[in-house]
């Protein structure tokens, strides 16, 4: 019975740090943790994911970006891997490495929160 416990609060932390991947990473997990994952946890997150998704669609909110509001919706930033043209709103900008540009922080989070560009404070 003790391994029986054991076992299924295990199983219960990995799937909260699977779902916190989510909210710290963003939507795509990077290869290297990917490749620690049980095909049913990548399951598990891309359901997750998909059900956040989901919410923040049909409340028309988005739940992943700070909970308080920063003093500026715009920052600079620094790109740290090459990322190449992405469309944010309406214009599109080629993000390479080493590049800087002023982007609104909510286009921005993502690409922090996954370690392919900083916040470049002067």
């Amino acid at each position: 019975m003790a391994y029986m416990y054991k076992t299924k609060s295990s199983q219960y932390n990995r799937a909260e740090v699977i779902q916190s991947f989510r909210w710290k990473i963003g939507p795509v997990l990077p290869h290297d943790i990917q490749e620690k994952l049980h095909f049913s946890e990548k399951e598990y997150f891309k359901n997750h994911s998909a059900a956040i998704k989901s919410y923040i669609s049909e409340m028309d909110i988005d739940l992943t970006v700070d909970m308080v509001p920063p003093k500026d919706p715009y920052i600079q930033v620094r790109v740290l891997e090459d990322i190449g043209e992405v469309s944010l709103g309406d214009h599109s900008v080629s993000l390479t490495k080493n590049s800087l540009h002023f982007l609104r922080r909510t286009d921005a989070e993502q690409f922090i929160s996954q370690g392919l560009m900083e916040e470049f404070l002067e």
